[in-house]
């Protein structure tokens, strides 16, 4: 009728969703060819970037863009200046972020940022142990994302050990099965107090107090695996 809004039929979104689909593949598509025809003939520009972003954005995992992605960055490395690279590699990492938001457990975009921070003029450690808080807060058992953060912090300067043995400590209370966190707990131990004598290599005193901690862990969820794993360490069964 006159005036009324049409209301598209099942049938008819079900099309309509289709040619969507259909007109991404093909845009996916001729991205990708256009990516490797550049690759090939090793073309390392802007628009190289440009395609890869858009491919990426829609597929974190794709680690092949991010290894040409490095090809493009190291190449502009030859020719840029310091001010000009540190805004390059800024603009990486904000794009970055936006991939891991797609899929905050994609490997490529974590390796790449270990990359980024590798070459930038300046890194920011602070910001990134923010990032890292950050996206454990979403998923505390990204291990991808507890791999970078161990990265951050050999990097940093102003993180201490006991500042990340005690955000373990947080991370464990907040839910006993935190696998990740009792490894990296487990390799945090040894280096604060250490004591070769021992079968964890760490004081007696500190074991005994960790036994404390996950014994109440065991009791709170005896069928979980991630304390009684940090249990066998403590006694030295564990690597």
């Amino acid at each position: 009728m006159h005036g009324r809004v049409k209301v598209r039929t099942t049938a008819e979104q079900a099309e309509a969703k289709r040619k969507e689909r259909e007109k991404k593949l093909q845009l996916y598509t001729a991205a990708l060819e256009k990516i490797f025809d550049k690759r090939s003939n090793s073309v390392f520009d802007e628009k190289g970037l440009s395609l890869c972003a858009e491919v990426l954005l829609l597929n974190p995992d794709f680690y092949t863009l991010w290894n040409f992605r490095k090809e493009i960055l190291v190449a502009f490395k030859e020719t840029r200046s310091t001010k000009d690279l540190q805004c390059l590699f800024e603009e990486e990492l904000s794009f970055i972020e936006s991939c891991l938001r797609v899929n905050p457990k994609s490997y490529g975009s974590w390796d790449h940022r270990i990359f980024v921070q590798q070459n930038i003029p300046h890194p920011n450690w602070t910001r990134e142990l923010a990032l890292c808080n950050k996206f454990l807060e979403y998923d505390e058992r990204n291990f991808h994302c507890w791999d970078y953060r161990r990265f951050v912090v050999k990097n940093s300067n102003s993180v201490t050990l006991q500042d990340e043995f005690d955000f373990t400590t947080t991370k464990i209370c907040n839910n006993f099965s935190n696998y990740s966190s009792w490894h990296y707990r487990s390799k945090l131990l040894p280096l604060l107090l250490p004591d070769p004598r021992q079968p964890a290599g760490t004081k007696e005193e500190a074991i005994l107090e960790e036994f404390e901690i996950v014994q109440s862990a065991m009791f709170t969820d005896p069928d979980d695996q991630s304390a009684w794993f940090y249990h066998r360490w403590l006694l030295g069964r564990g690597k």
